[in-house]
């Protein structure tokens, strides 16, 4: 007989959970993504204004940090048959930043 598992939407981690709630409850307007965000827009100023490749390195990583909280990730899927068809998607975007 199969488990049914946790209810949908419940935490995983006990600990996690108890962190965030006493983060909540000890500083109630603290988001620590939005503070993130802050945080990538003056490194963002900071590598504008001295144009130093270091300062843009750690934008990019910044930025890199911050997208996984934005973007949802994709997830990498190989495609198998039994007749050793290859399968190859080539993605296109048809909007205004797709690049002919």
């Amino acid at each position: 007989m199969a488990k049914l598992g946790r209810p949908k939407g419940s935490g995983n981690k006990p600990l996690k959970r108890l962190l965030q709630e006493r983060l909540a409850d000890k500083y109630p307007d603290y988001d620590p993504v939005l503070e993130l965000v802050d945080a990538t827009i003056k490194i963002k100023q900071i590598a504008d204004s001295t144009g130093e490749i270091q300062d843009y390195k750690s934008l990019v990583d910044s930025l890199e940090k911050v997208s996984r909280f934005l973007q949802p990730t994709l997830k990498a899927v190989e495609l198998q048959t039994d007749n050793a068809l290859t399968v190859s998607v080539t993605r296109k975007r048809f909007d205004s930043t797709a690049k002919d």
